[in-house]
C-alpha cells in the first residue's frame, strides 16, 4: 500500500476543546468540515501523516481508511496529555448531560442509543457514536463530539457534562448495576488505548482514570433491545448523577 501524502498542507481544528493540526486529503478535510478552526497560533496537537502505520492494515485496505483510522489513533494518543482520553463507546445526551453506552464490538451501543430516540424523542441527541473524547476541565469531566465516529458517521462538534458510564452486556432480561472501582477500571481499559511507547503518557492515563473514577458513576447492564432497557439505564443513571452531584 502506497502511504498516505505528507505534504505540508494542513487544516487547523477545534476538536475537544484543543486546536489540532489535520493533513488535508484522503478525505480528512471533509470529515473535520464542522470542526474547521481559524486560528494562527500555536497548536495543541499535530498529526502527522508521515506517522501512520501502514504496515499494519491490509494492503486492500484504502488509503481513506488507513488516514481516518490512524489520525484518530494520533488524535486519542495525544489527548492524555490534556487530562483526556476516548472511550469506545456511543454518547447520547439529554437535558445538558452525557451518557455512554461501551462495550466490545456487537454489544448494542448504538442500538441501545437509538432506543433512547425512541424513548425521549427530540429530547436527546447522540453527540459522537463510537469515539468520544473525555477530558477533566475545571474540575468537571466532558464529553466531546469528534470527527471520528465509526462507520455510520453520527457526531456533532458539541459537548456535555458527563453524567455516567454503562457497559452493556446481551442477555435474556434487564438488570442494572453499579460496578466498583477495579472492575470499572478493568473494563474502561479494555475499550480506550493504553499501550502507549512512552511510559509517561501511561501514567497519564492512569492518573486521569484514578480521578474519573473518583467522580464518574459507572454501571453494567444486561439487557434485551427494547425501550424498557432504555428507560432503565436512563433512570438509574440519571438517579446516580444527581447523587454524585454531577
Amino acid at each position: 500500500m502506497k502511504a498516505p501524502s505528507s505534504d505540508n498542507a494542513y487544516i487547523r481544528c477545534k476538536i475537544a476543546d484543543l486546536i489540532a493540526e489535520v493533513p488535508c486529503g484522503e478525505g480528512l478535510e471533509s470529515i473535520c468540515e464542522a470542526y474547521k478552526w481559524n486560528y494562527e497560533g500555536t497548536v495543541d496537537i499535530s498529526i502527522d501523516a508521515g506517522l501512520y502505520r501502514i504496515d499494519k492494515y491490509d494492503p486492500r485496505i484504502s488509503r481513506e481508511t488507513v488516514a481516518y483510522m490512524e489520525s484518530a489513533y494520533q488524535f486519542y494518543l495525544n489527548l492524555v496529555d490534556f487530562n483526556g482520553f476516548y472511550l469506545h463507546s456511543s454518547a447520547v445526551v439529554r437535558d445538558g448531560r452525557a451518557y455512554l453506552f461501551s462495550g466490545p464490538c456487537r454489544a448494542g451501543k448504538s442500538t441501545h442509543t437509538r432506543l433512547w430516540k425512541e424513548l425521549f424523542g427530540k429530547d436527546v441527541y447522540i453527540i459522537n457514536d463510537d469515539k468520544p473524547a473525555l477530558r477533566h476541565v475545571d474540575g468537571k469531566w466532558y464529553v466531546y463530539g469528534t470527527p471520528w465516529c465509526g462507520k455510520d458517521g453520527i457526531n456533532m462538534n458539541e459537548k456535555a457534562l458527563l453524567a455516567g458510564v454503562c457497559f452493556l452486556k446481551k442477555a435474556p432480561e434487564n438488570k442494572i448495576r453499579i460496578v466498583d472501582k477495579f472492575e470499572a477500571m478493568q473494563k474502561i481499559l479494555g475499550q480506550t488505548i493504553h499501550k502507549f511507547d512512552e511510559i509517561n503518557k501511561l501514567d497519564k492515563l492512569l492518573k486521569s482514570l484514578e480521578l474519573f473514577l473518583e467522580k464518574i458513576p459507572v454501571y453494567e447492564l444486561e439487557n434485551v433491545p427494547e425501550v424498557s432497557a432504555a428507560e432503565l439505564s436512563y433512570n438509574t443513571m440519571f438517579k446516580g448523577a444527581k447523587e454524585a452531584g454531577l
